[in-house]
């Protein structure tokens, strides 16, 4: 299971928009950029700790939790951009937690539970690229 696929494919237009789309603002489009490098700078570890094991489940955990440390760590002063770190910051912890208990339910081979932590974990694609959507509209001015 490749979890983290999702936000890499969505992340590239994200940047695209913010470096092509901007010409607004000056404090915006920095903002926007910072926020926008910081989550596509967490896209390599994400790949790398991406897998199906347990072990790879609870190192894509891990992962998560120093991507949402870091995209919180984002310095923003615009309320709109505030809140996509926030709710960017939210979801990487929730799939962190989704990975842990899959792993779990992994480990305990327990079919009922597994089955239902990997819908979990599935239904993180559309939030991501809900919010990278939102993040682009918004940084382009639209």
């Amino acid at each position: 299971m490749r979890t983290a696929t999702w936000m890499a494919t969505s992340l590239l237009a994200l940047g695209t928009t913010a470096i092509m789309g901007l010409a607004g603002c000056d404090g915006k489009i920095s903002q926007c950029n910072r926020l926008i490098e910081e989550i596509n700078k967490e896209q390599g570890p994400l790949k790398e700790a991406s897998g199906s094991d347990p072990a790879a489940l609870n190192k894509l955990a891990d992962t998560l939790d120093g991507v949402a440390t870091k995209v919180e760590a984002v310095e923003l002063k615009d309320e709109k951009l505030v809140g996509f770190r926030n709710d960017y910051a939210k979801m990487a912890k929730d799939l962190a937690s989704a990975s842990r208990d899959t792993a779990t339910a992994l480990e305990s081979n327990d079919p009922t539970k597994a089955a239902e932590a990997a819908k979990t974990m599935s239904s993180f694609g559309s939030r991501e690229s809900d919010l990278v959507d939102n993040i682009n509209k918004y940084c382009s001015g639209g």
